[in-house]
């Protein structure tokens, strides 16, 4: 048994908590796509690898300076963005560029996964972003969570424990009965110091934030934690 069926198999978890953007959403396809959209950039002026780096160089930059609500930090990674390709920003593109969130899709996998969870689990999303750009996100979604907090709400940004001691209490379970599903490998740290367990869903190189961070589990994707949950249940 490996250590994905072991953690359903072993913990009887009732609740699953999932990062949004990265995890459930393809950001980085989102993101490329939008800045290429709005601000005009050629694939000779900048690569996709390229750009999604500078993106994420960047978010965490505004994210460590605290700036919210994340519409702001987000106008404000564009803006910079902009000034390092072009020479200048425009901050009606940069507030385009934040609107745009809720467009940015969903993976192919996200809603047959989430549906075959939504049967055995309460779902929640705890997510680095504002009530009105996620609301437009749940609407790609076609299962309902228990509960989603965000940055929004706590002013707080993963990986700092706040958001995640805010879901714990809205959830009101016992931490070990949760487990934490995030993209980003630098969530399973307070996920696990607040005694939930963790799920890393390693994506892409870019999954590995250089936190080393100690997950429960390691997936490749949804998919695999459905059949990992499956194998527990039939058991």
């Amino acid at each position: 048994m490996d250590d994905l069926q072991r953690l359903f198999s072993e913990n009887t978890p009732t609740t699953l908590t999932f990062d949004c953007y990265g995890t459930l959403v393809d950001w980085e396809g989102g993101a490329a796509k939008a800045l290429r959209s709005i601000y005009g950039f050629s694939d000779q002026l900048v690569s996709d690898d390229a750009l999604i780096d500078m993106f994420l160089e960047l978010d965490a930059l505004v994210v460590r300076e605290g700036i919210f609500p994340y519409s702001a930090a987000l106008q404000n990674v564009a803006d910079r963005v902009a000034g390092r390709l072009l020479g200048k920003c425009d901050a009606e593109l940069g507030k385009a560029f934040s609107k745009s969130l809720p467009t940015w899709p969903v993976f192919a996998e996200t809603n047959e996964a989430l549906a075959h969870l939504a049967r055995h689990f309460r779902l929640a999303i705890i997510s680095n972003v504002d009530d009105d750009l996620i609301a437009g996100t749940l609407g790609q979604i076609s299962v309902a969570f228990d509960e989603v907090v965000t940055s929004g709400q706590t002013r707080c940004y993963k990986p700092n424990k706040p958001i995640f001691e805010t879901a714990l209490r809205q959830l009101d379970e016992a931490p070990d009965r949760i487990i934490h599903i995030a993209e980003g490998l630098g969530e399973a740290r307070p996920a696990r110091q607040l005694g939930m367990k963790s799920i890393w869903v390693e994506r892409s190189q870019r999954s590995d934030d250089g936190s080393s961070a100690t997950p429960d589990a390691t997936a490749s994707c949804l998919m695999a934690i459905v059949e990992a949950a499956q194998s527990s249940l039939a058991a």
